[in-house]
């Protein structure tokens, strides 16, 4: 009996120590914010899994110019791959990046946040959103006991397709005029 205590223990302790803390939570969202405001290959390394994908139709959007038929279908995969996701990243400029509330559970972390990314048009919009962070747990095998595995982002596409100069609001227009046909 008492042997079978231990290994039910030692069992709920094990698995216990997988679970996202409050602490290890915040620090995966940190090691996301890190790859976005200060990007280099070897963080990527670091805080991501070698099976890393990111989805992200606000992106898809962005890579697209915010034409319909682009390269990236809505839907797709932004990055398949961790060597995708690093080529791409890696050509960006540093984007402000400021996380508004984390949330998590045992295995994913979900962060609000928001950028002020200065565009090319007055007034500037501000562009918020919402991420969900899936995590792989490696332990002490890596620098980083939770590994980001996959990435779910959204956000304001729109006002970022409007801070480039690519978008520009028909703020004349009726509200008939501007439904989007689901049809």
């Amino acid at each position: 009996m008492r042997s079978a205590l231990l290994s039910i223990a030692f069992t709920l302790g094990a698995t216990a120590s997988k679970c996202l803390t409050n602490k290890a939570a915040m620090r995966v969202a940190l090691n996301f914010r890190s790859t976005i405001t200060d990007y280099t290959n070897a963080t990527a390394d670091r805080v991501f899994s070698p099976n890393f994908v990111d989805y992200s139709d606000g992106v898809n959007e962005l890579m697209n110019g915010g034409c319909p038929n682009g390269p990236k279908p809505l839907g797709s995969p932004t990055f398949s791959s961790l060597e995708e996701f690093k080529a791409a990243q890696g050509t960006q400029p540093t984007i402000p990046f400021e996380i508004l509330k984390v949330w998590h559970n045992c295995e994913a972390v979900t962060l609000r946040w928001r950028s002020s990314q200065p565009g090319f048009v007055e007034p500037a919009q501000q562009v918020t959103g919402i991420i969900v962070l899936e995590t792989e747990y490696v332990g002490k095998r890596g620098e980083e006991p939770f590994l980001i595995d996959t990435v779910y982002s959204e956000f304001n596409s729109g006002a970022w397709l409007y801070d480039l100069g690519i978008f520009v609001p028909q703020c004349n227009r009726s509200a008939g005029g501007m439904r989007r046909d689901l049809a």
